[in-house]
């Protein structure tokens, strides 16, 4: 059975798809190092300003409670008047009934496939805990791929905590954005599918197992994002690829593997789309992205400054 670091749920809280809860979020107020600090940041250069385009970008958290609102007033001005609200996916086409079918139809294995005859026998009985801690039968899963199984497992668990993606920060952007505000989106929903079905299935199972049972390294994860520490958070989210060289050569070929499919060939989409909107766009984008793709190594920020654009953090008064 592969080993790493526990941070599917890290993965998936501050990354990855609207569809993918996240436990615990913000059970005390942390006590932050620098409370003027936003996971907001400017984008300019010389050309959007001739154009008189103007973009912010904003690190988001997928799932939350309805006391997590509202947001700081000046985040709540800029995405309030933003001619342009961007997502990685448009939160208003993911949360309907054909997409949920789609997901679902995507996610089971090929007739005559079980789930016991793709991942390991180590795996497979650590599952068997998870299943029957959640309350879960083992029958009603064996046809699943592993990634709808992690995001059945992820949402059993969040709901059992009384939290909801209805409450994120993506439906709340979406339903309280001007009526003028048109969405859009950096990705679609067959490149998320078909990026979650190209994954290890074992190393995602695992990382979820994993997961499941702990919440430590979750608590101190979620406290970053609350004080925008953007050196925490890519601290823990990367924690894997830091210490990549402790692993076994295949281990450290599928760690990699992971964080290309989860971030970097997602990361070069996303910037890439964003150009997009400076070339033949106009008017004011508030683009919200989940928070691990706006820090770390290969991040959208970073490849924004590669291409010659100023990214600025944008700071806030106490």
């Amino acid at each position: 059975m592969i080993m790493f670091n526990k941070n599917l749920h890290l993965l998936a809280l501050l990354t990855a798809f609207f569809f993918w809860p996240c436990t615990k979020l913000l059970a005390a107020v942390p006590v932050c190092a620098d409370p003027q600090a936003t996971l907001m940041w400017e984008v300019t250069n010389a050309q959007m300003a001739r154009k008189d385009v103007n973009l912010h970008l904003f690190g988001s958290i997928h799932v939350g409670k309805a006391d997590f609102y509202p947001l700081h007033p000046l985040i709540e001005t800029e995405f309030r008047n933003a001619d342009h609200l961007v997502f990685e996916i448009d939160p208003t086409v993911a949360a309907s009934p054909q997409v949920a079918m789609n997901v679902q139809t995507r996610g089971i294995l090929p007739a005559g496939q079980r789930l016991q005859d793709i991942v390991s026998e180590a795996t497979y009985a650590n599952l068997q805990l998870v299943l029957a801690n959640l309350g879960i039968p083992e029958a009603s899963v064996l046809n699943f791929k592993p990634w709808l199984l992690a995001l059945l497992l992820t949402n059993v668990q969040s709901s059992a905590m009384g939290y909801s993606a209805d409450d994120g920060l993506e439906m709340y952007f979406t339903d309280q954005k001007s009526p003028h505000s048109s969405i859009l989106e950096l990705e679609s929903m067959e490149q998320q599918l078909t990026m979650l079905d190209s994954l290890n299935p074992e190393i995602f199972l695992t990382y979820t197992i994993n997961e499941i049972s702990s919440s430590e390294q979750l608590d101190e994860l979620v406290n970053a994002w609350g004080c925008a520490d953007k050196e925490k958070l890519a601290a823990l989210l990367f924690a894997d690829l830091e210490n990549v060289q402790k692993l076994l050569a295949r281990e450290q070929e599928l760690v990699h593997e992971l964080y290309k499919g989860l971030f970097t060939e997602r990361n070069l989409v996303m910037a890439k789309g964003i150009e997009d909107f400076f070339d033949v766009g106009s008017g004011s984008y508030f683009v919200v992205i989940g928070a691990g793709h706006l820090v770390g190594p290969g991040s959208v920020v970073e490849l924004l400054q590669k291409q010659g654009y100023k990214v600025t953090p944008v700071s806030v008064s106490p």
